[in-house]
């Protein structure tokens, strides 16, 4: 971070941003503590995104709040060209997150997703008109005692029927067929599937309830670095026909994360090599005390 505010007519650039708010602010026992402990990172924030920080129960939820709605002001800022104060974001007609000019253009994508204490945003900043985003983190080690426990006492088919209404028929049948013994590399699969179709669905805009949900097909996935029993490359089917417009990539971050990012890429968009380049690149970790630096000056230099 550190860097200055980038011109608004740059060209397409992909951000991948990672914070982790676990270490932060230890002395914050309860959510109302955050007042004094985070005062500086709620200091930055207008009165109403206070509020929505600290209506958490858990502290640790308020915490991943608190980074999120830092990480979308802060990327907007630094990408548009605006100061701090500006860079608000509001939501669209499906309460998306967007950030619009008063031309209502859309210079910077963005999408958060936050769990287990880290908070990973994607963005697109000039995004060729059409171009959607999603992003989503899940921590397979989270809910393993509990999954371990399911798992054990109903048996795996079981474990995979009882989530199978967010899922196809085909991906259900894939999760029941895989030859593996060892329940976390069986969770492994399951994780990277969710993984998967959360950021598909985010980047479409849609809830996890979207009434076309069963219709979206993912084939041949598997945890990031390994081969599917399958050995095919990974697929993407809707309503029976394949979908090769949109760029998924499934990652680990910090060994016990993993991360997807899902791009569909405008059609206006001349040079999807390049675009597809950027989408590899690795995620930058942010250091808290870096951010709140950023911010400052965003809202110092803007006034």
């Amino acid at each position: 971070m550190g860097s200055p505010i980038v011109p608004v007519s740059a060209p397409t650039t992909v951000v991948k941003w990672v914070l982790d708010t676990r270490s932060l602010w230890p002395e914050a026992k309860e959510t109302k503590d955050l007042q004094t402990a985070a005062s500086r990172a709620l200091a930055l924030l207008t009165p109403e995104e206070q509020q929505g920080v600290l209506r958490f129960y858990h502290v640790k939820d308020a915490k991943l709040a608190l980074g999120s709605s830092l990480l979308k002001r802060l990327a907007i800022s630094t990408y548009c060209g605006v100061g701090w104060d500006a860079a608000r974001w509001t939501r669209d007609a499906r309460t998306k997150p967007v950030f619009l000019l008063p031309d209502a253009s859309e210079p910077l994508l963005f999408n958060v997703s936050h769990q287990a204490g880290l908070v990973v945003l994607l963005a697109v900043h000039g995004p060729p008109l059409g171009t959607a985003i999603g992003v989503d983190v899940v921590c397979p080690p989270e809910r393993r005692s509990r999954d371990h426990a399911m798992i054990a006492a109903d048996g795996w088919p079981q474990y995979v029927d009882i989530h199978a209404d967010v899922f196809s028929p085909g991906e259900a049948a894939r999760l029941k067929a895989l030859p593996f013994i060892r329940l976390d590399r069986l969770l492994s699969y399951f994780y990277s599937l969710w993984c998967l179709r959360e950021a598909y669905v985010k980047m479409t805009g849609d809830a996890l309830l979207a009434l076309w949900l069963r219709e979206l097909d993912l084939r041949y996935f598997a945890p990031p670095g390994e081969v599917p029993p399958d050995d095919r490359g990974f697929e993407i089917w809707f309503r029976e026909k394949r979908v090769d417009d949109v760029d998924m990539r499934l990652e680990w971050l910090l060994d016990e994360y993993m991360v997807c990012t899902a791009v569909r890429w405008g059609k206006a968009y001349e040079e999807p090599d390049e675009g597809i380049a950027d989408m590899a690149k690795p995620f930058t970790h942010l250091k808290m005390d870096q951010v709140l630096a950023d911010a400052e000056a965003a809202r110092e230099m803007k006034r």
